[in-house]
């Protein structure tokens, strides 16, 4: 029997400290496709599975006060470092990884202030146990 998760529960935390007012996130998974297709491959192509990597982006209301957690973004843009991230889909299933970040904020004149970072992986993402 498979259980649906409802996305309500999503979070998403510099180290202990949960970023403020994020309405959603999304991870983006991939591996590199090593082709080794030779004149043995009887017409067919083949591949080993290469390097991984990961990225994503989280978006929500932009809220200035929060200074361990958008705040650390901007922080950590201006001065090139990676973050330690934890993306919560709910209490119980977690995804952690560290990341370099690129964040943004638009202010709309007929809309709230809001708040985007994409992020890039950098080493392992480590997967709910």
């Amino acid at each position: 029997m498979t259980v649906a998760i409802a996305g309500k529960g999503g979070k998403v935390y510099i180290g202990a400290n949960k970023v403020a007012e994020i309405a959603n996130f999304s991870l983006d998974l991939g591996a590199d496709d090593i082709d080794i297709t030779s004149f043995d491959s009887e017409g067919w192509k083949e591949f080993l599975a290469g390097l991984k990597e990961w990225s994503g982006s989280f978006e929500g209301n932009f809220v200035p006060g929060d200074t361990n957690g958008q705040k650390a973004i901007l922080n950590a843009w201006l001065n090139g470092t990676a973050l330690g991230f934890e993306f919560k889909v709910s209490d119980t299933v977690t995804f952690s990884g560290s990341a370099l970040v690129k964040p943004s904020i638009e202010v709309p004149h007929d809309d709230k202030a809001s708040f985007s970072c994409d992020i890039q992986g950098t080493g392992a993402l480590t997967l709910p146990t």
